[in-house]
């Protein structure tokens, strides 16, 4: 018997039945007493998550860095430069609030053990989770717990109900990016995606699959290489890629790789965008010191932050769990990487 059978019986939802377990005051009597009776009729025993949430909450909350294809020692968090300014930006918003941020990284499945000790024993009232994989059952398990969880990159399904999603606008940035190249002239254009077991990662390979088909442009797979969102991937994956087709542009899945592509394309003796057009995604710090500066697809981490942290204060305060999912959007910038096509014969392709 757990929480969700009890709810069933009782005709009650599992955050009513968790209030009544917790002794919280903003359920009806008649509720109340309902569900009450239930427990005692099943001889039901609470689950150690509804347990610690007895009594005053924490004024921490955790934020989860999940790197889960950190094959060598050397990525760590201070080695990303998307999870760094995210974790900035939350520590931020959080103090502003008067709460204090506990920062977990997870390298392997085994260090979720840590998150959920953190949350048992009362050390944080919430967490924000950024790295995850798609439908992680790790994550769902904690949803399953009535704990309080906003996702960073995660599917707006029925599965993940009970928590907080925070996303891009991966599909149509992705889809603008690759626009953005065909404006310019561009029909041979590869892609190199992101780690397609995360959610950011799939649908910029779909939104670049849907530009192609929208304008009538043939999906060729020896122009799509699978990267991992960082550096040396990205590098790889233009060896992997001239080795077997020559583009004339590439639609590159996060600038982090898009950096590894530029260094890889010079090595190779390519020249952007005189030979190459590049486009990245995200618009991190350093994209517009590049040589050529990177055109990028703008990514507000900062309106990211803000959200999560904002909405997982409310569900701790009001001590409710709150199902809402918001979806932030991205902006072409332009920068030098990208150019006109021009044929053999000189012929300019159309100008965005």
């Amino acid at each position: 018997m757990n929480s969700k059978e009890i709810a069933k019986i009782a005709g009650a939802s599992r955050s009513t039945v968790s209030r009544v377990i917790n002794n919280y005051p903003n359920v009806p009597l008649e509720t109340r007493e309902k569900v009450l009776k239930v427990i005692k009729e099943y001889n039901y025993v609470p689950h150690a998550s509804a347990r610690m949430l007895r009594g005053k909450m924490s004024n921490t909350i955790g934020l989860v860095i999940v790197d889960l294809n950190r094959k060598i020692d050397i990525h760590k968090v201070y080695d990303n430069v998307y999870f760094g300014p995210f974790t900035t930006a939350v520590i931020d918003f959080a103090n502003e609030r008067g709460y204090n941020v506990l920062v977990i990284t997870v390298y392997k499945s085994k260090d979720f053990k840590k998150v959920k000790e953190v949350f048992y024993n009362k050390t944080i009232s919430g967490a924000i989770f950024i790295g995850v994989k798609n439908n992680d059952p790790d994550i769902k398990y904690l949803i399953d717990a009535g704990l309080k969880v906003v996702i960073i990159d995660q599917e707006i399904k029925d599965d993940f109900n009970n928590c907080i999603i925070v996303n891009a606008d991966n599909f149509n940035g992705a889809y603008e990016a690759t626009k953005h190249l065909i404006k310019l002239g561009h029909k041979k254009i590869a892609h190199i995606s992101g780690d397609m077991d995360k959610l950011s990662g799939i649908e910029r390979f779909e939104g670049y699959k849907k530009a192609l088909k929208e304008t009538k442009l043939t999906y060729n797979n020896s122009l799509v290489v699978k990267g991992n969102f960082i550096e040396e991937g990205g590098y790889e994956a233009i060896i992997k890629l001239f080795k077997k087709s020559r583009p004339t542009a590439i639609f590159i899945s996060n600038d982090q790789m898009a950096i590894g592509a530029m260094k890889a394309l010079n090595d190779l003796g390519y020249s952007i965008p005189d030979d190459i057009s590049i486009i990245g995604f995200d618009d991190i710090a350093i994209s517009r010191y590049l040589k050529p500066s990177l055109t990028t697809m703008k990514v507000s981490l900062l309106q990211m932050a803000e959200i999560a942290v904002n909405n997982l204060i409310k569900s701790i305060e009001d001590e409710i769990i709150i199902t809402a999912k918001f979806i932030v959007p991205v902006e072409l910038i332009e920068r030098e990487s990208c150019k006109v096509f021009e044929d053999k014969n000189n012929n300019s392709g159309i100008k965005a």
